[in-house]
C-alpha cells in the first residue's frame, strides 16, 4: 500500500539484474495509480536499454491500448510476438489487437500460425471461430468450431456454438 516506497524499490531494482521485471512492475504501479504516461515513459526507457526484450514491447503495447492508441499498440504487440513466438499469449494478444483495428484477416493468419504451434489451445481455436464468424466466413468458423469441440466434446457451450453456426 506504500506506492512511494514501492517506486523507490523498483527504481533500485532497475540497477540490478532484475531489470525487466522491475521495469514491468514499476510501469504496472504507475498504471494502477492512473499514471499511464508514467508507465509508458518507464517502458520506453526500458526499451532504450533493452530493445530486444519482448516483455517490454508486450507491456508497452498493452499500455498504449489502454490509452486507445491502437495503431502504436499493434506495432509493439507485433514486435513482442516476433521476438518471442514461443509465448502463445503474446501471439494471441497481438491477434486480438489486429482484429480490434479492423485487420481481421491478418489476425486470423496470426492465430492460424499459433494453432500450428499450439494445436491444443482452446483460446486460439475460439478466436479463430469468432474472427471467421464475424467476417462472415461461416464454413471456416464451423471447421474451427469442430476442432474446438473435439478437444472438449462434453462442453455444452461449444456444442451450442457449433449449432449457432449451422443456423
Amino acid at each position: 500500500g506504500d506506492a512511494s516506497q514501492a517506486e523507490a524499490y523498483f527504481r533500485q531494482a532497475l540497477t540490478l539484474d532484475l531489470f525487466t521485471p522491475a521495469v514491468v512492475n514499476l510501469a504496472n504501479l504507475y498504471q494502477t495509480q492512473g499514471q499511464e504516461p508514467g508507465a509508458e515513459r518507464v517502458l520506453r526507457e526500458g526499451l532504450a536499454r533493452a530493445p530486444q526484450e519482448p516483455t517490454l514491447h508486450h507491456t508497452l503495447g498493452l499500455a498504449l491500448a489502454r490509452q486507445q492508441r491502437l495503431t502504436e499498440a499493434v506495432d509493439e504487440l507485433a514486435q513482442a510476438s516476433q521476438l518471442a513466438p514461443e509465448y502463445l499469449r503474446y501471439r494471441y494478444v497481438y491477434a486480438v489487437a489486429l482484429n480490434s483495428t479492423a485487420q481481421a484477416p491478418a489476425a486470423i493468419k496470426v492465430l492460424e500460425a499459433a494453432h500450428k504451434d499450439f494445436p491444443q489451445d482452446q483460446e486460439v481455436l475460439l478466436g479463430l471461430v469468432t474472427f471467421n464468424r464475424d467476417l462472415g466466413e461461416l464454413a471456416a468458423a464451423k471447421r474451427w468450431a469442430k476442432r474446438l469441440l473435439a478437444l472438449a466434446p462434453n462442453e455444452p457451450s461449444l456444442q451450442q456454438l457449433l449449432k449457432s453456426l449451422d443456423q
